[in-house]
């Protein structure tokens, strides 16, 4: 597989014309695991000759369950009958915060107009699908709210919009969202999902080649304003978040039965399709901010990104079993209609071995479905995923606590109280039960001139930006 670095190359190309990635005198990548916490070697400077960064998975340097002996795995949460250990941690925390979304409300009040302007194309067709998610300002603006807080915390204080630095955190914080609603729109095509957020999903409304495109396009613009931050560090690191997207959703729909059954290969891949944009945003703005790669500041916010989200997805999944539908009044359990195991399902299975089959086989013979919720509902499925979301939870704040005091750290605080806490909005409803599992899908994914296919029966993603590309396929 060539290295996500030949599409970094690219971009600098974009940025930099005369530098010596456009004049092929940079060393060739070396090969890497894709993925996104970076350690940088001391002599690898910021400098548009060197080689690019050596990045290692997030996952390989923050931890994905509590280790043993962990005080987060000893402490017990005591709650009473009518609490739950969500309730419990954060009425055990400092939340005194501001509201993290009022907070930086002034400045995201323009975000989805900017962006609309961004995405502006000849062809209305496109036009209309791409603005789609804006338009409708759909959604709290829950990434670029984390990148606005972030930029604040890693400066120590709120009157800094009138920096450079600043104004190129705002636009990472547009990049984000861009990235985000493209992989969102990508998504509900491969999952043949009808509503998104409330509304009909992009492909509903118009085609599933339109939808692919305005998704595709959303993700070109999101790389011509990368490269326009002229910040060597993080074109790389953001761009490797796109490859973290591929790599996700081929985990998804090419998971071996025996891989569904671990743990572990949930979380990566809850790591690739969710934490890693969260996490390298995050990084990429205490950059931004003028803090070094390698700096406790920096880490502090990779580490904090990485922890929010794999605390955001595991709610989500425990919201698929346990938030109600307002009109059917039952759960949706649209991941097991997937045929995915999440992490109720996963720690049900630890218990009850009746369910290990069903999972295997993706929940697609008749009653499957019915007899995985009872399973987890009977077990302490929910109990456990609860317990590893505050977890991340908990990581999350300790690692806010190494940035500086400040009204938005304790903004950022607060926000995991939000997320432990939410109840989901505007889920998908999904067209048919396994619709993923058992129709042939296609769909393709580009940045630029590159595309991500994905076949029924085989998986190949091809990622280009000129003549370079990155090719994923089935079983090599």
């Amino acid at each position: 597989m060539r290295s996500v670095s030949t599409f970094v190359a690219g971009l600098l190309a974009v940025a930099h014309p005369t530098n010596s990635f456009n004049q092929g005198a940079a060393p060739a990548a070396r090969r890497h695991t894709p993925a996104r916490a970076m350690r940088v070697r001391p002599r690898q400077a910021a400098t548009l000759s060197e080689a690019p960064l050596d990045i290692v998975p997030a996952y390989e340097v923050h931890a994905m369950i509590p280790p043993k002996g962990n005080k987060h795995a000893k402490k017990a949460i005591k709650t009473t009958e009518k609490e739950s250990i969500v309730d419990k941690w954060v009425s055990e925390q400092d939340m005194g915060g501001p509201e993290p979304f009022g907070l930086v409300s002034e400045e995201l009040a323009p975000f989805s107009d900017n962006i609309k302007e961004l995405v502006e194309t000849d062809n209305p067709v496109l036009s209309k699908a791409a603005r789609h998610f804006f338009e409708q300002r759909h959604g709290k603006r829950f990434r670029p709210t984390i990148v606005m807080l972030m930029a604040k915390a890693v400066a120590g204080k709120l009157d800094n919009q009138d920096t450079e630095m600043y104004m190129k955190q705002a636009q990472l914080g547009q990049i984000t969202e861009m990235i985000h609603v493209a992989s969102l729109i990508h998504d509900d095509v491969l999952d043949e999902a009808d509503t998104r957020r409330g509304g009909e999903a992009v492909h509903k409304m118009y085609s599933n080649k339109v939808a692919v495109l305005a998704g595709d396009y959303l993700l070109a613009r999101a790389s011509v304003l990368l490269a326009k931050l002229e910040c060597v560090n993080v074109v790389q690191i953001m761009a490797s978040a796109l490859d973290s997207l591929v790599q996700g959703e081929i985990m998804q729909i090419k998971s071996a039965p025996e891989d569904t059954l671990e743990m572990s290969y949930y979380l990566r891949k809850s790591y690739y399709k969710t934490a890693s944009l969260i996490c390298d945003a995050c990084k990429s703005c205490a950059i931004l901010g003028g803090h070094g790669i390698n700096s406790d500041i920096t880490l502090a916010a990779e580490k904090f990104g990485y922890h929010l989200g794999l605390a955001y997805q595991i709610i989500d999944d425990i919201l698929d079993f346990t938030a109600t539908s307002e009109v059917l009044g039952k759960p949706a359990m649209a991941d097991v209609s997937l045929g995915l195991a999440t992490a109720p399902v996963l720690y049900a299975a630890q218990q009850s071995k009746q369910l290990r089959p069903v999972i295997k086989r993706r929940f697609k013979e008749e009653g499957d479905a019915e007899l995985a919720y009872e399973l987890v509902m009977q077990t302490d499925g929910v109990v456990k995923a609860q317990q590893l979301a505050l977890f991340h939870a908990q990581s999350a704040v300790d690692a806010l606590m190494e940035l500086p005091p400040s009204d938005a750290q304790r903004a950022l605080i607060r926000l995991t109280e939000v997320v432990l806490t939410r109840r989901r909005e505007g889920r998908r409803a999904v067209m048919g039960r396994n619709a993923a599992a058992n129709a042939p899908t296609e769909a393709a994914v580009c940045v630029g001139a590159s595309s991500l296919r994905v076949l029924s029966g085989g998986v190949e993603a091809a990622v280009c930006v000129g003549a370079s590309s990155l090719r994923v396929l089935s079983g090599g």
